[in-house]
C-alpha cells in the first residue's frame, strides 16, 4: 500500500521519468558533436582582439575582393610565391590583379588565413567560389553590403559577438570607441621606445608635455595613460614584440636617463631594415620605460595584453617573441595579469608552462585559430589538461573587417566543438561540463578580466 505522500508523488515521479526519457530520446537523437556543436552555436561571444576601423570609415571608402584579402590572406599568397610587388601594384583592374593572384591562391587557399577568407565569401556574400569568373558579382556583392548598419548585421545578428577588445591604433591621441561594439586597448609603444628626436617631438605634440628628460617623457605616458583612462582604456596594449625580444631588464634610472640623452642628441646612429629588430641602442631607455608601464597599469588595476609568438606579413625574428623572456615581470608585478597573445606560436608549450606557474598569466587565442585551425585544436588539448580553465580565452578576430572576424568565429566555434567532443569521449569531462567550459572560453573568462568601462 502506498501512503498518501506516495501517492501524491507517484504522478510527479511518473511525469519527471517521462519528460527525462523524452529528453534523452532527444538528445539520442544527435550525435555528440552535432548537440554541442548547436549549443557552442548559440552561445554570444567576448571577443579579446581586433583592429576593426570605425563604420563610418569603412563604409565611406571603396571596398572589394582584394580589400579582404589584403589582411592576412595575402601573406600567404606571397608566401606562396605572389612577388611583394606585385601584390600592391596600383593602378591596374581587378581582373588584372586576380590573373596574377590566382596561381598562388590556388596554394594559400588551404591555409587558416585562406580558409577564414573563403568562409566570409562563402556566409556573407553568398558564392562558394572564388575565380576569374565569379571576382565582379563578388565585388558588386560587397559593395552593395558596404553601408551603415553592416558591423551590427555582421558582428551582433551573425557572429553574436557582445562586444571586442578594439585596439585603435590607428588614433594617436585616445578616443572613446564605440560602446555598442567595443571595449577600448591602447598601446604605449611609442613611450617606451620614441626612436629618435622626431619620435620625442611627435610625443610632445601628443600630450603638451615638454620632453626634455627621462622623467618628461614619463611624465607623457602617465599623461597619456590617464587620457586612455577617461577615453574608457579596459587593458593595455603592447606589440613591442614587433621591434624587439620581450626581455626587460630591471634599469636603473640613471642609466635610462643617460641613453635618453643619447637618443635627443641623436648620439648613436639607428639600425636599418631588419637590424632593427635585434639591435636596440636604446635597449636601456626602452627596458626602463617598459617597467614604468607595468607600474602604471598595476596602480590602476589594467591588465596588460601582449604580443607573443608568429609576427604578422612576411619575414621577422620569431624568436623575439618567446613569452618565457617576460619571466621577471610575472614575478616582479603578481597583480598585474597578463594578456600573452596567439598562444604564443610557436611557443605555445612554453605558454602552457608560465601559465601553468604564474597565477597572474593567461592565454589568448586571439589570431591564433586562423594561423593554423590544427595547432589550435592541438593546443587547446594541452592547455585544458595544463592550466585552470578560468585562464585561457578562446577567440580574437585580430582582423580589420567584420566579416574576417566573424569567418574566424565560425573557425574557433569549430575548433571548440571538435576538442570538447573529444574531451567528452575520452572521458575528461561530461557534456554538461564540456558546454561550461565552452562558454568560459568563449564569453565568461574573458568577460571578467575585460569588462565594460565607462568612458
Amino acid at each position: 500500500m502506498l501512503s498518501r505522500r506516495g501517492w501524491l508523488w507517484w504522478p510527479l515521479a511518473g511525469a519527471a521519468s517521462i519528460g527525462s526519457a523524452r529528453a534523452a530520446q532527444g538528445r539520442s537523437s544527435k550525435s555528440l558533436r552535432e548537440r554541442l556543436r548547436d549549443a557552442v552555436d548559440r552561445m554570444e561571444v567576448v571577443n579579446t582582439h581586433e583592429h576593426i576601423i570605425p563604420e563610418a570609415e569603412r563604409t565611406s571608402q571603396p571596398v572589394d575582393f582584394f580589400t579582404l584579402a589584403g589582411h592576412y590572406a595575402i601573406n600567404d599568397v606571397i608566401s606562396a610565391g605572389l612577388p611583394a610587388e606585385t601584390a600592391t601594384r596600383a593602378g591596374i583592374s581587378p581582373v588584372e590583379r586576380f590573373q596574377a593572384f590566382e596561381p598562388y591562391w590556388k596554394h594559400a587557399r588551404f591555409t587558416g588565413y585562406g580558409q577564414a577568407l573563403r568562409i566570409a565569401i562563402r556566409d556573407i556574400y553568398g558564392f562558394d567560389e572564388i575565380s576569374a569568373a565569379t571576382l565582379p558579382k563578388i565585388d558588386e556583392a560587397i559593395a552593395a553590403k558596404n553601408k551603415p548598419g553592416l558591423y551590427r548585421q555582421v558582428l551582433k545578428e551573425r557572429a553574436r559577438i557582445r562586444y571586442s577588445v578594439l585596439d585603435d591604433y590607428w588614433n594617436p591621441a585616445p578616443k572613446p570607441a564605440d560602446p555598442e561594439f567595443f571595449v577600448l586597448a591602447r598601446k604605449f609603444d611609442r613611450y617606451v621606445m620614441p626612436g629618435s628626436r622626431k619620435g620625442i617631438e611627435e610625443l610632445e605634440k601628443l600630450t603638451g608635455v615638454s620632453i626634455t628628460s627621462l622623467a618628461g617623457l614619463k611624465q607623457a605616458m602617465e599623461k597619456s595613460f590617464e587620457q586612455s583612462l577617461e577615453a574608457g582604456m579596459t587593458t593595455v596594449k603592447s606589440t613591442i614584440a614587433y621591434n624587439r625580444e620581450l626581455r626587460f631588464a630591471e634599469a636603473e634610472e640613471g642609466a635610462a636617463a643617460k641613453a635618453f640623452e643619447d637618443l635627443a642628441q641623436g648620439n648613436a646612429p639607428l639600425p636599418e631594415g631588419f637590424r632593427a629588430a635585434v639591435e636596440r641602442p636604446f635597449r636601456t631607455l626602452e627596458d626602463h620605460m617598459f617597467h614604468h608601464l607595468v607600474r602604471l597599469a598595476e596602480a590602476h588595476g589594467v591588465p596588460v595584453q601582449i604580443h607573443t609568438g608568429i609576427l604578422a606579413g612576411n619575414g621577422n625574428f620569431v624568436t623575439n617573441t618567446n613569452p618565457t623572456g617576460l619571466t621577471n615581470l610575472f614575478f616582479l608585478y603578481p597583480k598585474v595579469k597578463f594578456d600573452l597573445f596567439h598562444i604564443s606560436y610557436p611557443y605555445q608549450g612554453e605558454l602552457a608552462a608560465m601559465a601553468k606557474l604564474f597565477p597572474n598569466v593567461h592565454i589568448d587565442f586571439c589570431w591564433a585559430h586562423i594561423i593554423s585551425p590544427a595547432v589550435s585544436r592541438r593546443a587547446l588539448h594541452e592547455f585544458l589538461e595544463t592550466v585552470p580553465v578560468n585562464k585561457i580565452f578562446g577567440y580574437g578576430g585580430d582582423y580589420r573587417y567584420p566579416e574576417l572576424s566573424y569567418a574566424h568565429l565560425v573557425m574557433a566555434r569549430r575548433n571548440i566543438v571538435q576538442v570538447m567532443s573529444e574531451k567528452v569521449e575520452d572521458g575528461f569531462c561530461s557534456e554538461d561540463e564540456a558546454v561550461a567550459i565552452a562558454r568560459m572560453l568563449l564569453d565568461e573568462n574573458p568577460a571578467r578580466m575585460f569588462p565594460r568601462r565607462r568612458a
